[in-house]
């Protein structure tokens, strides 16, 4: 037993001895956490990486402080009072093999027609973010092949600007010049530009009367979301189907898109299998959701639908008038064949009663009579 506990203690020294700069380190480490004072050292701030190119485009765009934003995606957000000023910048990185110049400029954004978000055109007037972003150097920036260049500019909220959510884009583009006689072409990538106004939140939601139609074997159900309010907010709706045996829901698209105040989006959703014959009651619900706030859920008008099988229903009575029809016709003809039966055997029985009286038939008495005038 002794033994082994010396062979253990010479193991445990022999190991020791074999790592005595582990054993310092570890000793170093252990006088440091524990001297009074002492504090880990700040972890370095992430330093922009090139960011993935938009649908294969030569270049790349991402915000100034990329990491630190609270909007994902390189975008930009930020929270300002009305009167107040910021200044920020964009990183265009440019990787192709030779030099670029891009155009950047703001825009204001509005809600696509086929759903989601959309900048202004280069052009239009301007009335929110993209308005008051201003770009502190000259519209056009020329990149050298494989670098990156930083674009600043600034956003001033006017006074007097009511709280609420407001959305613009900074735009960079690339033009490339037509190639023997085609069309120029030109990449574009906003980056979005979210506005907070602190103050009093409206979330408003209203909707436009659900409309229906016949499509695809089914009944197409529309209805448009419209914010009404000051806040920005992203929705999902559900068509309620009620009636019969059971209660189902269909959903409406497209969903989790963003709606800005002021805007619209138009959903769309078809309800298939229908029963031929019955009544169903239709009604779209739309959930609004505040990013990280508030919710609110609104139903629209209630569309109701009477399910008949008029086809069969026509096949069914055109068989009964056909049938009707052949009854009539067979039903007189039966009677015009009653009448000649009972005619013909009224002249029978006339002809029998004569024939036992003994007397001859009319035609025959006229014969007689005439033999008889010349043959006295």
């Amino acid at each position: 037993m002794n033994s082994c506990l010396r062979a253990q203690g010479g193991a445990t020294a022999t190991h020791r001895a074999r790592f005595p700069a582990l054993w310092g380190l570890l000793l170093t480490g252990l006088v440091l956490a524990l001297a009074p004072g002492a504090q880990a050292a700040p972890a370095p701030v992430p330093s922009p990486t090139p960011p993935e190119s938009a649908a294969g485009a030569p270049f790349g765009v991402q915000a100034g402080l990329y990491g630190l934003t609270t909007l994902t995606g390189g975008h930009f957000g930020y929270a300002l009072k009305a009167g107040a000023r910021i200044e920020d910048s964009a990183v265009v990185y440019n990787e192709s093999d030779e030099a670029r110049t891009f155009h950047v400029y703001a825009a204001d954004v509005a809600n696509a027609a086929g759903g989601g978000l959309a900048p202004a055109q280069e052009g239009q007037k301007m009335a929110a973010v993209g308005a008051w972003l201003k770009l502190d150097s000259e519209a056009t920036v020329t990149v050298r092949p494989k670098s990156r260049a930083t674009v600043r500019f600034s956003l001033a909220v006017p006074a007097g600007t009511p709280p609420g959510s407001y959305l613009g884009s900074l735009v960079t583009a690339l033009r490339t010049p037509a190639v023997s006689g085609g069309v120029n072409t030109e990449t574009r990538i906003a980056r979005l530009v979210e506005l907070t106004v602190p103050g009093t939140a409206d979330l408003q939601v209203t909707l436009t009367e659900l409309e229906h139609r016949t499509a695809g074997g089914g009944e197409e159900f529309t209805v448009t979301v419209r914010n009404t309010g000051n806040v920005l907010y992203t929705f999902a709706g559900t068509l309620n189907v009620t009636g019969g045996s059971s209660a189902r829901t269909v959903p409406l698209t497209p969903t989790g898109i963003y709606v800005i105040p002021g805007g619209s989006a138009t959903l769309t959703g078809r309800v298939a299998d229908l029963p031929a014959l019955g009544r169903r009651a239709v009604t779209a619900s739309v959930t609004a959701t505040v990013p990280g706030g508030a919710a609110k859920t609104v139903d629209s008008n209630t569309v109701r639908l009477s399910s008949f099988p008029w086809l069969l229903a026509t096949l069914a009575v055109a068989g009964l008038l056909a049938l009707g029809l052949l009854l009539v016709i067979t039903r007189k003809r039966r009677r015009a064949w009653l009448r000649r039966r009972a005619e013909e055997r009224t002249a029978l029985r006339a002809l029998r009663r004569e024939l036992r009286a003994g007397d001859p038939p009319a035609d025959d008495a006229d014969e007689a009579q005439a033999a008889g005038t010349g043959h006295p």
